[in-house]
């Protein structure tokens, strides 16, 4: 429902703590309108923000209000909806998830434990009156419940811990600070209610956050498991190809780490495109006894030709079709082709061997198409060619190092202090890496490199880039559970 009603709005006013992912819903043409609200900083009146609503309704637009969490819960939704009912505008209500439910349950600290607490109380210290005791009133009248949860309290929380403590709830009891909950910066500061002020000086503790008191915060240990060693928070560059698939960022977010995609890749029409040309003629014709792919580009470059020319993957006819890796065996998948051989090793001899193995009296006299980048090693022609094959070994595709942009990207990273690791998904990213920035600024970029496969750790070796992770199985997938399994070895401090 929140998807559909962002799509549709014609205007999009939000809090700070929206997220940008989020905003991404909204359509092309949609008044993006920031309204602030965050912590105490500067953001735009109550006032105005109401009048903002009223106004744009008025001119019969459709207006999406979105708020950080749930705007019924502390989000001064409830005022907001109010003023237009007064001003006779229709709305409709979507519930959030509030940070009650939201930030414990990434936390690992549940609101409600048969043994711990058969009673929640949300309240914030802060109050929209006059009265400066009117907090402190509402955290005594909820000091014994069960779980407490105090919004907006990160400012005054040595007063407010005081305050529960002097209405009588046991100092010992279990309680924690999350700050940034659901998101990679999440920060969780535990203690109890007599010493957690004291864990958290000197912690860099960002708003929002909120405390959480009660028996069930002492779970936290067994039920930890977003913030838990491996990726998250990390920030992790992915060097990738301008157009390839963005599918390191999902696999990235879901281990919560913070991806930094940066086209480290240009693929452009090779130098001399006409050995291309014949090669697709003689492909149509039937010339080809075997076509092996070493690559997604390769893949997308012969079939975004083939498209071109109004033709499509029924060329392929007789042609045995080879794919190195399962990253190339998908790409060519949705292609409309099943390739006849998977070999998992990219190196040159695994391959020779699978073409080699589609033929029963083997590859002498047999010609085989070698479409891939306009650089590439010589090994696997080379090995063909030993075995008496006709190798047509040609380029349909050129690398193209970064542009500016994302060179200027890679100098920010560098500037501040670099990320946490930086995916290389072929060697050329490692090569491209060295040129746009040298080598001693290029080492400053991740703290730790990861290879896909043997030869790419190759390729970097070779361009004097260090690889610690090297995946096993040589797609995107395995070289994200290299890389958690890496970073797991790597324990982060625990709670206090």
């Amino acid at each position: 429902m929140a998807r559909r009603v962002i799509a549709e709005a014609d205007v999009v006013l939000h809090d700070a703590l929206v997220h940008p992912a989020v905003l991404a819903l909204a359509r092309p043409d949609a008044e993006i309108l920031f309204a602030g609200k965050r912590g105490d900083r500067a953001s735009t009146t109550q006032d105005e923000i109401n009048h903002t609503l009223l106004w744009r309704a008025r001119q019969g637009r459709r207006v999406a209000r979105l708020k950080g969490g749930d705007p019924f819960v502390f989000g001064r939704g409830a005022e907001e909806a109010l003023f237009l009912a007064e001003h006779g505008v229709d709305f409709e209500i979507v519930p959030g998830v509030s940070a009650a439910l939201g930030a414990t349950a990434f936390a690992g600290i549940p609101l409600t434990h048969r043994d711990h607490a058969s009673s929640v109380a949300f309240v914030t210290s802060r109050t929209g009156s006059d009265d400066p005791a009117g907090g402190a009133e509402a955290l005594r009248a909820v000091a014994h419940a069960g779980t407490l949860v105090i919004y907006m309290g990160l400012a005054r929380i040595d007063e407010d811990l005081r305050t529960l403590v002097e209405a009588g709830r046991d100092p010992a009891t279990p309680a924690a600070v999350i700050s940034c909950g659901t998101h990679p910066e999440q920060v969780v500061v535990t203690g109890t209610l007599g010493n957690l002020a004291e864990q958290l000086r000197g912690r860099s503790v960002p708003s929002p956050a909120i405390t959480v008191v009660g028996g069930v915060v002492g779970l936290r240990s067994s039920l930890r498991w977003w913030d838990r060693p491996g990726l998250c928070g990390r920030t992790v560059v992915i060097g990738r190809a301008a157009d390839e698939r963005r599918s390191a960022s999902a696999l990235l977010e879901r281990e919560g780490a913070v991806p930094v995609e940066i086209a480290m890749i240009r693929l452009v029409a090779p130098t001399d495109a006409a050995p291309f040309d014949r090669s697709l003629g003689a492909l149509a014709d039937g010339a080809y006894d075997a076509v092996a792919f070493t690559s997604g580009n390769a893949v997308r470059a012969v079939f975004d030709a083939l498209r071109a020319r109004s033709r499509d993957a029924r060329v392929f006819g007789r042609s045995r079709v080879v794919a190195v890796g399962p990253e190339t065996a998908a790409a060519l998948a949705a292609a409309g082709i099943v390739a006849d051989a998977v070999p998992s090793e990219h190196r040159g001899a695994a391959v020779v061997a699978s073409v080699d193995g589609l033929f029963v009296d083997g590859l002498a006299g047999r010609r085989v198409l070698l479409p891939r980048a306009e650089v590439a090693g010589a090994d696997l022609p080379d090995g063909l060619r030993a075995r008496g094959a006709v190798v047509d070994d040609v380029a349909v595709y050129r690398n193209a190092g970064p542009d500016a942009a994302a060179v200027s990207a890679l100098r920010d990273l560098v500037a501040r202090g670099g990320a946490d690791a930086m995916l290389l998904t072929a060697g050329s990213v490692a090569r491209n890496l060295v040129d746009a920035l040298g080598h001693a600024d290029a080492l400053r970029v991740a703290k730790v490199f990861a290879a896909i496969g043997p030869s790419t750790a190759e390729a970097a070796a070779e361009a004097g880039i260090p690889v610690a992770v090297r995946a096993s199985v040589y797609t995107v997938a395995g070289l994200v559970d290299a890389l958690r399994d890496h970073f797991r070895t790597t324990t982060p401090p625990e709670d206090p």
